[in-house]
C-alpha cells in the first residue's frame, strides 16, 4: 500500500498547517489540517479493508499468426472499490486495449492478437485498488494465468512438383496384378524397377507397373533445427504436414521435442499443430532421421527440405504455389477446421 501523489501532497498540508498552528498558534490552520488528516486516514482504511478481488478470464482457443481473439476479463469484490487492472502478456502475443479503469464489479473485454508461435500465458491479472479520493493505492495480483497456442505460420505447397510426386508415390496401388512393364522415368520407386528385366535392356531400366485398388499412404516427417531458425523450420513442416494431411495421407512427425505416429483426422492434425507449435532446436535420433520419407532441417537461417533423395529449400517448395481460388480456399478452410476442433 502506498500513497499516491495526491496522497502525499494532502499529507504534506495537513503536517504543514499543524506544525504552523503549533508554532503560531494559528488555530484556524486547524480547520486544513484535520480534514487533510481524516481523509488520508479514511482512504487507508478503505482500500484496507477492501476484500481481495478475483477475477476471471474467458478462455483462449489455439490459433495461427495474425488471428485475433477476444478477451473478456471480469473482476470481482467490494462493490464500489475503484479499480485499475492491466491483463500482461508476453511479446508473443499484442493487444492495445487490455487495461480497465472503474468500480467493482466490472467486466471489460478486449481483443488479444496472436504474434508468435508458441505457447503463451496471458496474466495473472495486475490490478490496482485505490481510495473514492484517490490518495492511496494498493496493487494485488489477481487471478490465474491462462495458457494460449500459437501454431506455426501455414504456406501454400499446393504447387511443389517435388511434394506432389511424393503424394503420387504415397498413393500406392496394392500388388495384386502386373499391369505393364515401362521404362524407367525420375521419380519412381526403385522396389518398382523389374532388375531381370532390367538386365536384358541396359542402360535402361524397366518398371513394372501393377494393377490394384488404391491404398492411403503414410508419411513420415523428421524435423532437425538451430534455435535461430527452428519457427522458420515448424513453419514448413507444419506446411508440408497438412499437404499430405488434406490429400488423405496419414501423416506422423519426429521432433527433437516429441513424436506423433502417422495417423488421420481433425484430432491428430491439431494434435500434431500442437507439437509444432512448442518445438525448438534440437535433432532426431539417426535411425529416425534415415527413414523418414521427407527431412526438413532448419541451419543458418535456411530451411532444407530432402524428400526422396531430391533437396529443395523451403523457398524452392513455396515458389511453385499454384495459389488458385480452390488452393487457397482449402488452406482457410484447414485453418477454421483445426482451430475449431
Amino acid at each position: 500500500m502506498r500513497l499516491t501523489t495526491r496522497g502525499r501532497v494532502t499529507l504534506a498540508v495537513a503536517v504543514a498547517a499543524v506544525v504552523m498552528a503549533w508554532l503560531f498558534g494559528a488555530r484556524s490552520l486547524n480547520a486544513v489540517a484535520v480534514p487533510a488528516v481524516v481523509a488520508v486516514v479514511a482512504a487507508v482504511a478503505q482500500v484496507r479493508l477492501a476484500d481481495q478481488p478475483s477475477a476471471e478470464r474467458s478462455n483462449l482457443p489455439a490459433g495461427f499468426p495474425d488471428e485475433t481473439r477476444e478477451v473478456t476479463v471480469s473482476i470481482t469484490g467490494s462493490r464500489g472499490t475503484i479499480v485499475e487492472a492491466t491483463d500482461p502478456h508476453p511479446a508473443g502475443l499484442s493487444s492495445t486495449d487490455n487495461t480497465v479503469s472503474g468500480s467493482l464489479p466490472t467486466t471489460h473485454t478486449y481483443e488479444l492478437t496472436l504474434t508468435e508461435r508458441g505457447k503463451h500465458e496471458v496474466g495473472p491479472l495486475a490490478v490496482t485498488l485505490r481510495d473514492v479520493f484517490g490518495l492511496v493505492t494498493h496493487e494485488v495480483t489477481v487471478g490465474d494465468p491462462t495458457n494460449v497456442l500459437v501454431y506455426p505460420a501455414i504456406h501454400d505447397v499446393g504447387g511443389s512438383t517435388v511434394l506432389t510426386a511424393e503424394l503420387e508415390r504415397a498413393r500406392r496401388p496394392e500388388r495384386q496384378e502386373i499391369d505393364q512393364l515401362r521404362e524407367y522415368v525420375p521419380g519412381d520407386r526403385l522396389r518398382d524397377i523389374d532388375w531381370k528385366s532390367s538386365a536384358k535392356r541396359l542402360p535402361d531400366l524397366i518398371v513394372t507397373e501393377f494393377v490394384g485398388r488404391e491404398v492411403t499412404g503414410a508419411i513420415r516427417i523428421a524435423v532437425s533445427a538451430d534455435r535461430d531458425t527452428a519457427d522458420a523450420t515448424a513453419s514448413a513442416v507444419a506446411s508440408v504436414a497438412l499437404f499430405f494431411a488434406r490429400a488423405g495421407l496419414e501423416v506422423g512427425v519426429h521432433t527433437p521435442d516429441g513424436a506423433l505416429e502417422p495417423a488421420q483426422g481433425v484430432a491428430h492434425r491439431t494434435e500434431l499443430l500442437g507439437l509444432l507449435a512448442e518445438t525448438g532446436a534440437g535433432t532426431v535420433s539417426e535411425q529416425t532421421w534415415a527413414d523418414a520419407d521427407v527431412r526438413v532441417a532448419g541451419e543458418d537461417g535456411t530451411v532444407t527440405l530432402d524428400v526422396d533423395g531430391r533437396n529443395s529449400t523451403f523457398e524452392e517448395i513455396r515458389a511453385g504455389d499454384g495459389r488458385d481460388g480452390n488452393t487457397v480456399a482449402s488452406l482457410e478452410s484447414e485453418r477454421t477446421e483445426v482451430t475449431t476442433a
